[in-house]
C-alpha cells in the first residue's frame, strides 16, 4: 500500500507526513519502521520490504523521502537536475514507469502499491508524469501546494480557534466537544484538519501519562501544563482505543467524504 503526500508546500506536506507515521506507529508499536531516503537508498533492501508476509500491522512502516524527486543541482552556473538513476525519475520525459527497459529498476515500486506494508511516500518536487502515474499506484494520495506564495497556517479561520475542540475533547466534555465541531465545520474547517489536531492532543496524552519525568518531554510548558491534567481523565486503555478509532477512520473512509465527517464525529461522541 501506498501513501502520497506531495506538493511545493514543504512544512505542510511533511508535518502530514509525519503525524501519519506516528499514528501508524501508536496504533501499532510492534510493526518496524525503516526510515529512506536518496542516500541510504538501496533497491535490493527496499524490494526485501515490499514481501512481508502477513498483515501489516505485524511487519514494516516504510518512511520514504524524497526518493522520487529531482534535486536541482547548481553547476557552473546552471540547474542541472539530479539524474536520480536508482529510480529513473530524474527527468520529467523518462517517468518510472514509462518502459519494460527500465521497469527493472522500478519494480518495487509497484510491489510496494500491491504490498500488505505501508510505503509512505513525501514527494515535494514530483515531474508531472512521474506523479500522475504515481498518483495511479498509491491508495491515498493528499496535495500540499502554497497559495499565491503563501502558507495557509494550520489553526483554524477567522473568529474559530481550532484548539478549542482538543481542549473541550481532552476535558471528556463530548457535548461542547460536537458543538465545537459542527461550528468548526460551518468556518470551514475541514474535518481532516480537525482529525489531525485531535491525535496531536492523543498522543500529547499518551505522551504524558507513559513519561515518568515529563519534564524532559520536548513540550512548551503551557501545552504540557494542559497534557498533564487533561491525562489524568483518561486511562491508557482509553487513549489507545481512541487512537486505533483515529487509524481505522484514515484507514476506511476517503477524507472529506460524509462517510469520514460522521464517522468524527461519532469519535467525539464515544469519549
Amino acid at each position: 500500500m501506498i501513501y502520497l503526500f506531495y506538493g511545493n508546500d514543504e512544512i505542510r506536506s511533511r508535518d502530514k507526513y509525519n503525524a501519519v507515521i506516528n499514528l501508524l506507529l501508536a496504533k501499532s508499536p510492534e510493526a518496524s519502521l525503516f526510515r529512506l531516503t536518496k542516500e541510504t537508498f538501496k533497491e535490493d533492501d527496499v524490494s526485501e520490504l515490499t514481501r512481508g508476509q502477513g498483515l501489516f500491522y505485524n511487519k514494516f512502516i516504510v518512511a520514504c523521502d524524497n526518493l522520487l524527486s529531482p534535486v536541482k543541482k547548481v553547476k557552473e552556473g546552471k540547474d542541472e537536475k539530479d539524474p536520480s538513476t536508482a529510480l529513473g525519475a530524474g527527468d520529467g520525459d523518462n517517468s518510472f514507469v514509462e518502459s519494460e527497459e527500465k521497469s527493472d529498476k522500478t519494480d518495487w515500486i509497484k510491489l510496494a502499491a500491491k504490498s500488505e506494508n505501508v510505503f509512505i511516500f513525501l514527494e515535494n518536487n514530483l515531474p508531472a508524469k512521474t506523479l500522475e502515474k504515481l498518483e495511479k499506484l498509491a491508495a491515498k494520495t493528499q496535495n500540499f501546494e502554497k497559495s499565491g506564495g503563501a502558507l495557509r497556517l494550520y489553526g483554524g479561520a477567522p473568529g474559530f480557534n481550532i484548539f478549542s475542540i482538543t481542549d473541550a475533547f481532552t476535558a471528556k466534555n463530548k457535548n461542547r466537544a460536537w458543538a465545537l465541531y459542527q461550528e468548526a465545520m460551518m468556518h470551514g474547517i475541514s474535518s481532516e484538519e480537525i482529525l489531525w489536531k485531535l491525535i496531536w492532543a492523543t498522543n500529547n496524552l499518551m505522551l504524558v501519562k507513559n513519561t515518568k519525568d515529563a519534564s524532559k518531554l520536548k513540550m512548551k510548558p503551557f501545552p504540557l501544563a494542559k497534557a498533564k491534567s487533561a491525562a489524568k481523565t483518561f486511562s491508557n486503555d482509553e487513549l489507545k482505543k481512541l487512537s486505533g478509532s483515529f487509524v481505522d477512520l484514515y484507514h476506511e473512509n476517503y477524507l472529506g467524504t460524509d462517510e469520514f465527517e460522521f464517522g468524527l464525529e461519532r469519535i467525539i461522541l464515544s469519549i
